[in-house]
């Protein structure tokens, strides 16, 4: 459908717009506002496709069609809510982003703008991103355990393989400030961006380079 919001206040440098709906990862597109100029966009949601399931406390391996990977090692993971371990079931639920899909715009959350680990925030060239979830046998929200790694592997496009560096950093979407996050390293293995990460949500690789903000009125 089509939505129209008005005199509401957002922060100005990165004010996000978030769509929710069972059954799909969330849409969320962030946007520098200007007052009383408006701003246009599209939001595709991606459905929570079970990829597969693993046994926490022995951990495993789930692999997509395309050539996504998350691997978990054993007793690796909690309640997000309560902060207890968690012994059960454990379906995973993902969606690669293909970098060079013509959809992407409308898929991904955000803008391509990251703060980086010194504070500042940079433009984004990405390499490919993941949307992750986890949820126990009874539906319960999961995430990784304190101190604990799960391993994730990018597939890598053959049309950009020839400028992606042998190491890229690694961002996730951080929800309440409406930017990615730098956290982490991947390594360049053949056709595919290999990292370890700490926590579930969307993760990115991303070569970072700083930006300008511009305005200009075409005539």
């Amino acid at each position: 459908g089509y939505f129209e919001v008005k005199n509401t206040m957002v922060i100005k440098e990165a004010a996000t717009v978030t769509v929710e709906y069972t059954g799909y990862f969330r849409g969320i597109k962030t946007f520098t506002a200007r007052e009383g100029k408006s701003t246009f966009f599209r939001i595709k949601l991606m459905p929570k496709t079970i990829a597969g399931t693993i046994q926490a406390g022995s951990g495993g391996t789930v692999t997509l069609t395309n050539g996504l990977s998350i691997s978990f090692p054993s007793n690796a993971v909690k309640n997000a809510a309560t902060g207890l371990s968690y012994a059960g079931t454990v379906s995973v639920a993902a969606q690669w982003i293909d970098p060079t899909s013509s959809e992407l715009n409308k898929i991904m959350p955000g803008d391509l703008r990251g703060i980086n680990t010194a504070g500042y925030i940079n433009g984004l060239a990405t390499y490919g991103m993941a949307a992750v979830e986890l949820t126990g046998s009874t539906g319960e929200l999961l995430q990784i355990a304190d101190g604990k790694k799960a391993g994730i592997s990018f597939p890598l496009p053959a049309s950009i393989s020839s400028t992606a560096p042998a190491t890229i950093p690694l961002w996730y979407f951080d929800e309440t400030k409406g930017l990615w996050k730098e956290e982490g390293v991947a390594t360049k293995t053949g056709d595919k961006y290999v990292g370890e990460v700490s926590h579930f949500s969307f993760w990115n690789c991303d070569v970072p380079f700083p930006t300008v903000n511009f305005k200009a009125q075409l005539v």
